[in-house]
């Protein structure tokens, strides 16, 4: 962007290495954010402007000039989540899930950019949508290193290897995403997650990265697995839905297929097909919803569990038309 054309508006950070300002172009009155620095990638920027994607600000100019890299992008007028902690449960696992798909993205790049610096201070938040900000110590991979040249990270938000261990690499932002959650449930870096989110978080945090989840997939996977799914509706993925979908046709068409005359349990014939349906239909909703059992060393155990708790949904909704049965028939 032609320096004659624009105004500075005012500037968020000014330091030896660093300036952020807001710019103005003076044409048409358009804001848009310059960062200055010293020490970021060229090439990294210039990947994020050559490849735009959802979930990140334009890149609209990247330029040298003497010893400075100058960005020019969009302009966001937004909170961070720094601004908003703490998060609902609801909330901050649709805040890490859109994280990951926007990492995915990243990740899927050749070569695969790493953030390095996943923090709330960097994430702007806005009518549920988030937007990732902050490429000034973003990397490309180099499966050729062993370790990272430059050792650069925001403490307790940094994976390990951040600092000298290894190099940095997919497993480093899920290292971050996972702190990201901790305190987006707590508010603080310092307090611990209790709960059903506590092995999610204890592995992404693993300090050896073959430990953790090696994916932001992986990583948005585990955490949508904790919803309750009703199938057919909010399955995990499509090839789920369609089973399910499948899987109610096929349940209608046994019951319509059943001979009523050969009832002997119900006054009404009618409750006696919605018995026969809901034992179909249970046993789906539970096969779907399994994710909710912990895994055992011994898949018995988790089996006899999944087997318990159909049973006991199946007496207890049975036990309920038949009460209705005869209430209709007194």
């Amino acid at each position: 962007m032609v320096p004659s054309l624009v105004k500075i508006v005012s500037t968020f950070k000014d330091t030896d290495t660093k300036k952020i300002s807001l710019i103005q172009n003076k044409m048409d009155q358009t804001f848009f954010v310059q960062r200055k620095m010293k020490h970021a990638d060229y090439f990294v920027y210039k990947a994020l402007q050559e490849h735009p994607m959802q979930g990140i600000p334009k890149i609209y100019d990247v330029q040298i000039e003497e010893e400075w890299l100058v960005i020019t992008e969009e302009f966001i007028q937004a909170d961070t989540l720094a601004e908003i902690l703490p998060f609902s449960e609801k909330e901050a696992v649709n805040i890490v899930c859109q994280l990951c798909d926007i990492l995915m993205r990243l990740h899927q790049l050749k070569p695969p950019i790493i953030h390095r610096d996943i923090k709330p201070e960097n994430i702007f938040y806005q009518d549920g949508k988030i937007i990732l900000f902050d490429f000034d110590i973003a990397r490309f991979y180099d499966p050729s290193k062993t370790r990272d040249t430059t050792l650069l990270g925001s403490v307790g938000y940094a994976a390990p290897e951040q600092f000298g261990f290894a190099q940095t690499g997919v497993q480093s932002d899920v290292y971050s995403c996972g702190r990201l959650l901790q305190v987006l449930l707590t508010g603080r870096l310092d307090q611990s997650v209790k709960g059903h989110f506590e092995r999610i978080i204890r592995k992404a945090l693993s300090m050896d990265p073959k430990d953790r989840f090696q994916s932001a997939a992986q990583l948005k996977a585990e955490l949508q697995e904790m919803r309750w799914i009703f199938p057919g509706v909010n399955n995990r993925s499509r090839k789920g839905k369609v089973g399910s979908w499948i899987g109610w046709i096929l349940s209608v068409c046994i019951v319509l297929s059943i001979d009523t005359q050969k009832n002997t349990s119900f006054e009404h014939d009618n409750l006696y097909l919605i018995a026969c349906f809901l034992v179909l239909a249970l046993l789906e909703l539970v096969i779907c919803n399994r994710h909710k059992v912990p895994k055992y060393d011994l898949s018995l155990v988790r089996w006899g569990i999944l087997s318990l708790t159909y049973f006991l949904l199946l007496v207890g909704g049975i036990g309920i038309l038949t009460l209705f049965d005869r209430m209709l028939s007194a």
